[in-house]
């Protein structure tokens, strides 16, 4: 609902997926009701295991793909 789509490359290294299973969508401020297009960000599964071992306040959020 939010308009956001998916990428298919990590908003954080770079890293270029060939699946889509391959990437996440993030909520940068942490606050997954805060669906703003410029708070969302698009991380891969390594990045993923990066933030969640790390301070950072980012989070994983449960948004389907605009149809």
């Amino acid at each position: 609902a939010a308009g956001y789509k998916k990428k298919m490359v990590c908003d954080k290294c770079g890293f270029k997926a060939r699946y889509s299973a391959q990437t996440l969508v993030y909520h940068m401020d942490g606050d997954l009701n805060n669906t703003a297009l410029k708070n969302l960000k698009t991380v891969c599964r390594n990045c993923e295991v990066d933030l969640t071992k790390s301070d950072s306040v980012w989070r994983h959020g449960d948004l389907q793909p605009d149809v």
